[in-house]
């Protein structure tokens, strides 16, 4: 080869050498790209320590039922205390009077069932002594008159339970209860228990006048009763 002509096929080491530049630049233009992504990065667990780590939820919003049932609660609350404030409000006169009236009230279905009674209308007369013992419910002569009526009407287990509210409940001394409790055991041939009641008569009873009552009821009793 031409000696003139064989810087052809020799490598060109300028060009080389530029190219090397070149690739240098190029690295160090990557390099500085990648560590500006990197500064970009957040760490989200930066700053996190066992002391100020939370977890946060989302606060659950209560149901409409439930929220209405804890309205209801409130409504409620609110009326009891409401009526107990009324009761306090009224005064110890205020409560004789209501109370009064309730008794005169009471005494008035006694009128009218034992008009009732008389007329041998006994449902209607056990209607007036039940409407006036809603009135009074601490009155033996309500339920003594509504036990006879249940005895007319021969409903004698009915009758007892009006006669034991009296001689075991309201006063173990009345002498109609013990004896129309009698009057009644004796219907349901229940002699022994019959006995008892007119002896506790007796013996709760002594004066002359109310024993005089009871030997006549006694002897009533085993006919008409």
């Amino acid at each position: 080869m031409d000696p003139e002509q064989a810087f052809l096929t020799q490598r060109n080491l300028v060009a080389d050498t530029m190219k090397y530049l070149d690739d240098m630049a190029n690295a160090n233009k990557q390099a500085e790209r990648g560590k500006d992504t990197k500064d970009q990065e957040v760490d989200i667990s930066d700053g996190v320590t066992d002391d100020n780590y939370l977890v946060s939820a989302r606060a659950q919003r209560p149901q409409r039922s439930q929220q209405r049932s804890t309205k209801k609660i409130h409504k409620t609350s609110n009326l009891n205390q409401m009526s107990f404030m009324r009761q306090i409000d009224v005064t110890r006169e205020e409560r004789l009077v209501a109370r009064e009236e309730r008794h005169l009230v009471a005494e008035n279905f006694r009128r009218m069932g034992n008009d009732e009674y008389r007329k041998c209308n006994f449902d209607k007369a056990i209607y007036f002594y039940t409407k006036g013992l809603q009135y009074v419910t601490d009155t033996p002569v309500l339920y003594c008159n509504r036990a006879l009526a249940k005895i007319k009407k021969r409903e004698f287990k009915a009758a007892l339970l009006d006669l034991d509210t009296v001689v075991f409940k309201l006063d173990p001394r009345h002498m109609r209860g013990w004896l129309y409790r009698a009057g009644a055991l004796a219907r349901l041939n229940n002699e022994l228990e019959s006995q008892v009641a007119i002896r506790n008569a007796f013996i709760f009873n002594r004066d002359p006048k109310d024993q005089r009552y009871i030997q006549m009821f006694v002897e009533k009793m085993r006919s008409e009763f």
